[in-house]
């Protein structure tokens, strides 16, 4: 973690208007060396929007700093990453009585991380990342293959920890994109799924036992050919997660651990997860 990454993060492409707030950049250098707590950190990197003109415009800004932080920094910050995200929700919630009415926020700024979800999906969960990874190759498609499924782990651990009001759904989404369709980018998609049933396996057996319903398990609409197909689930029910659901993912895991490389190891990761799942509730 160098200081040329705060330093760009302050000024991408040199441009001070498009990145974060110097003193963000500095709470966060000065968190992940150790200088000072979650908690301090999160009083820190939080005065720039507290004391801004319009706090709600802001924001976007810090979201889009931590963001990067997740997905671009070495795995081995990630836990503090994440405790910091929970600190910030944890924060008193700042008074603006000083500001014009049209000038204070209309809701939360910390609880909950308010627009962090919604600003991670417009930014990172573009429909067209299928078209991109088929049309290019090398090192270029391996990052963005390692992207792909960073991005998985960073969501399914922001769920784990009741972070950003970010849903589950979103795992379902990925599960059934890599395990309900014969035409998914395997190497892309199966990695992704695993992450998911790593660390919330519990999570999609209960909705299982529970035949909960959600919109991420009902056909996609699209007639995109770089859609997934969601071919592989023939059943009658859409959008309910239940038993045959959940064994048909252990079978598609089953089968695709025969094949070679990233594809067969996370495979079989994501088959060991759900076997756990199911000898813990027995």
């Amino acid at each position: 973690m160098s200081d040329e990454w705060f330093s760009e993060k302050i000024a991408p492409d040199g441009d001070p208007e498009d990145g974060c707030h110097p003193k963000e950049a500095e709470a966060l250098k000065n968190y992940l060396r150790k200088g000072i707590s979650a908690e301090e950190a999160a009083r820190s990197i939080t005065q720039p929007i507290e004391k801004a003109d319009n706090p709600q415009e802001d924001l976007a800004r810090l979201w889009s700093f931590l963001m990067q932080a997740l997905l671009e920094l070495p795995s081995g910050y990630t836990d503090s990453l994440i405790m910091l995200m929970d600190a910030i929700e944890n924060l008193p919630e700042p008074k603006f009585a000083p500001l014009a009415e049209h000038q204070r926020p209309s809701e939360k700024l910390w609880k909950g991380l308010p627009g962090f979800g919604h600003f991670w999906s417009d930014s990172y969960m573009s429909g067209d990342w299928r078209r991109q990874a088929k049309a290019i190759g090398g090192q270029e498609r391996e990052a963005m293959r390692l992207k792909h499924v960073k991005m998985a782990e960073m969501e399914a651990r922001i769920v784990t920890a009741g972070l950003a009001s970010i849903p589950i759904d979103w795992g379902y989404e990925v599960i059934a994109d890599a395990l309900e369709s014969s035409n998914a980018i395997f190497d892309f998609e199966v990695p992704a799924a695993a992450e998911w049933l790593v660390r919330r396996g519990l999570a999609f057996r209960r909705g299982a036992e529970q035949n909960n319903q959600t919109w991420a398990l009902k056909p996609h609409t699209t007639s995109s050919s770089h859609a997934p197909s969601r071919n592989l689930w023939t059943a009658p029910w859409d959008g309910i997660m239940n038993s045959e659901r959940w064994a048909l993912w252990e079978q598609r895991l089953c089968e695709l651990q025969m094949h070679e490389g990233v594809v067969g190891e996370a495979a079989k990761i994501g088959y060991e997860a759900m076997r756990k799942v199911n000898a813990a509730s027995l």
